[in-house]
């Protein structure tokens, strides 16, 4: 297991912190713009390890478009809050001497909260879990490219 540098570390968590506002401020541009590849893996899973369904729908994702197409509606009424602690990074590569750091692992721990206005804490959800992702440089900048979160 190889460690990320400091800066590489920051800057991956920066744009987690947008992950989590983008979403929760409904800034869908800014998501696919600054924190997503568009081929980006999502796959939201139960304990079992299996992707969970909402409304018959399954919540894994074959791209960043198939996500804001599910969540951009299905957030549009709610108001939410995800909460992201701080990431435990390292390096992607198979080879621990490579010295690549153009791809990190990263899991985040997280809670979410889910209000239906105007009944508040009446109809809330509330839940959490751990982000398992990978992030990969493209053109000097970080980017969200695959995505598993068991819960």
């Amino acid at each position: 297991m190889s460690l990320v540098s400091p800066e590489v570390a920051l800057a991956i968590n920066r744009k987690k912190l947008r992950y989590a506002r983008y979403a929760d401020t409904k800034q869908w541009d800014l998501f696919e713009k600054e924190v997503a590849r568009p081929e980006t893996q999502y796959d939201y899973q139960g304990t079992d390890g299996q992707s969970i369904a909402i409304s018959g729908v399954s919540c894994k994702f074959a791209g960043t478009k198939q996500f804001r197409a599910f969540f951009e509606p299905a957030f549009a009424s709610l108001q939410t809050l995800h909460t992201v602690g701080p990431g435990d990074f390292t390096k992607a590569a198979e080879d621990e001497d490579e010295d690549r750091d153009d791809e990190v692992r990263a899991i985040f721990a997280f809670q979410d909260q889910l209000f239906a206005p105007p009944f508040g804490r009446l109809a809330a959800l509330r839940g959490g879990g751990f982000y398992y992702e990978t992030w990969r440089r493209v053109d000097g900048d970080w980017f969200l490219v695959d995505l598993r979160t068991p819960r």
